[in-house]
């Protein structure tokens, strides 16, 4: 998948579960991502990009949450497919 898909669908799982990204920065600190908070909310409304191990820390980030939540819709990896995003919901450690 290329940076600016995963970037908008990284997005808008966040706003479509109305995730709170202070939360979402600390889990994705506590992954290894090196971003700052203001670099995150900047790359998630689309305004600075990150490297596919930043995006990819995000999204694992993000996926925790959904899990964790009961929700079905997952931020993709950097190596996700774009045509299985709409199939059934993933293991939130699985980039498949």
């Amino acid at each position: 998948m290329d940076e600016v898909d995963q970037q908008a669908l990284t997005g808008a799982v966040i706003k479509r579960h109305n995730l709170d990204l202070g939360e979402l920065w600390l889990d994705y600190v506590a992954l290894g991502g090196d971003a700052s908070e203001q670099q995150i909310r900047d790359y998630t409304a689309g305004a600075a990009g990150l490297s596919e191990k930043e995006r990819d820390a995000l999204s694992q980030a993000v996926n925790e949450h959904c899990a964790a939540a009961g929700l079905g819709v997952r931020a993709p990896f950097s190596d996700s497919p774009l045509e299985q995003l709409d199939s059934k919901p993933q293991d939130p450690y699985s980039s498949k």
